[in-house]
């Protein structure tokens, strides 16, 4: 709609609003396929990091119930784990937050389109 419009649109200012929007447009489908790419790998990464805590919390476990022994370097992994997970996480919601930044970034272009008189 928006580029069939675009060339049969007569005033230069609709002109740059609906090119600004189809720009815009083109951007956020290359953004979303970014984006699920890396939800997915970043997904794919949180799953090694809850795997790998999982593991080292069944060892410090079995150290609290007598079973086994603690290292320092079990504690230091569990607080570089921990870190990890975290970071990954954010990078996530980021992600996630940049696609819907996009998105309202279109759903403004076009409403000043669709609320202006040309």
């Amino acid at each position: 709609l928006m580029h069939d419009r675009f060339h049969t649109a007569k005033s230069s200012g609709e002109r740059a609003i609906l090119s600004m929007a189809l720009q815009t447009f083109l951007e956020l489908q290359r953004r979303r396929q970014e984006t699920y790419e890396r939800v997915r790998e970043l997904s794919r990464q949180i799953q090694g990091s809850e795997r790998q805590i999982s593991l080292v919390n069944q060892r410090v476990d079995h150290w609290v119930r007598g079973l086994g022994t603690c290292t320092e370097s079990d504690v230091r992994l569990i607080a570089v784990l921990g870190d990890t997970l975290a970071a990954q996480e954010a990078r996530l919601r980021n992600s996630k937050q940049e696609l819907v930044d996009a998105e309202q970034r279109l759903v403004q272009i076009v409403g000043l389109w669709a609320t202006s008189r040309f």
